[in-house]
């Protein structure tokens, strides 16, 4: 059995390297494998940097939640970045919104 010890939000690719340092459960549990496959399928950044991401974003301001999705998605704009986070923490400001942008094209970029 498997005790809970934290609960905090993750971006997708770090929760890909969470999973994969458990590789026996991925083996063994159809739903982690699952899981697993999902995961891998939309990571839009490598784990280490999504981690780099995440921690720049958090010095910006940002909620754990709303870095999070930042990450996942990697919007391609400040429109499209503020339609997202619009109804988290009340919004970001556009300049706040541009440098959560320039951080995810620098941390995340192309894979």
């Amino acid at each position: 059995m498997v005790e809970i010890l934290e609960a905090k939000y993750a971006p997708i690719p770090v929760a890909r390297k969470i999973l994969e340092s458990m590789g026996s459960l991925i083996e063994e549990n159809p739903v982690v494998a699952r899981t697993y496959e999902y995961i891998v399928k939309f990571s839009k950044c490598s784990p280490e940097a999504a981690e780099e991401a995440l921690g720049k974003l958090l010095e910006e301001g940002f909620s754990e939640f709303a870095a999070s999705i930042l990450i996942n998605i990697v919007p391609a704009s400040v429109e499209e970045a503020k339609a997202i986070l619009s109804d988290i923490d009340g919004g970001y400001d556009d300049s706040v919104v541009e440098k959560a942008l320039e951080i995810l094209k620098e941390s995340c970029g192309q894979e």
